[in-house]
């Protein structure tokens, strides 16, 4: 997606009903969503605030475990994208796709020039292997980590919710209990790493690319939810959706933050 989010009435139809009605609803699920436990779980509060027993293994479990779910985003993306009729909705995540796999414009390399986000740092290297990246600066091993049930659960559970559920409720999920809280739950993150010794920015860019870039990715997302919110079931399909990730994303967060918090689990080499 390019940093010039895609004009909001090209999406919505300058001649829908309700549009204002519609905004509205959709500002009050994204509020709903920023206030969910999903965003405020005590794990990334103890993240933030350096407070974990040991806050280099935990952020070394976080990346063994999390790697499961996050490399398999283009699939979650294109997944939604089948789901689409409008034409106009599936370009728009089509160029959050192109993004994804490394591949941006020069307006969006000199905004995120502006961040400290250097161009040969990130440029036509897929998300997945910024993550990967991370995880090697930590001393984490991806392939020698096998994925543990409560990833696959996660992973799984949620495809089926963007596969098999209506499209407003893929985009719900997808968009309002996904996209736009990954700015909000990754900051934390970012302040845990700050706390550790040897990671350099090139190290870390995952995380600042994404609290930097995907504001655009929300915006879209939310103006395409706009369109589904002109009708009552596609107000319900939003909201289900936003609710079914956003509750995939907490019992993540519980079996990490237990984790973290366990002697013995802490003990286990990653």
């Amino acid at each position: 997606m390019t940093i010039q989010s895609i004009n909001k009435e090209e999406i919505i139809g300058v001649n829908s009903i309700n549009t204002n009605s519609s905004e509205l609803f959709v500002m009050g699920l994204a509020e709903e969503s920023l206030r969910h436990r999903a965003v405020r779980h005590p794990y990334l509060k103890a993240l933030a605030e350096a407070t974990l027993p040991d806050m280099a293994w935990s952020l070394r479990d976080f990346a063994r475990h999390y790697y499961g779910y996050s490399v398999h985003f283009p699939r979650y993306l294109t997944t939604v994208i089948s789901r689409l009729e409008n034409p106009i909705h599936r370009k728009a995540l089509l160029e959050n796709l192109t993004e994804e796999s490394g591949v941006y414009d020069d307006g969006e390399f000199a905004v995120l020039a502006a961040q400290g986000i250097e161009r040969e740092w990130i440029d036509g290297i897929p998300h997945p292997l910024l993550f990967e990246r991370f995880s090697d600066a930590l001393g984490v091993d991806l392939e020698l980590t096998a994925e543990h049930d409560q990833v696959v659960c996660w992973r799984e559970l949620f495809l089926q919710i963007l596969a098999f559920g209506s499209p407003a409720e893929a985009v719900g999920a997808f968009g309002l209990g996904t996209e736009n809280i990954v700015r909000v739950i990754y900051e934390p993150l970012v302040a845990a790493i700050n706390h550790l010794q040897g990671l350099s920015p090139r190290d870390t860019v995952f995380f600042l690319l994404h609290t930097t870039v995907d504001d655009h990715h929300q915006a879209t997302l939310q103006a395409i939810s706009t369109d589904f919110a002109q009708s009552q079931s596609g107000r319900l399909g939003l909201r289900r959706g936003m609710l079914k990730s956003l509750q995939l994303r907490t019992a993540f967060w519980d079996w990490l933050y237990e984790r973290a918090m366990n002697p013995d689990c802490a003990l286990e080499v990653i």
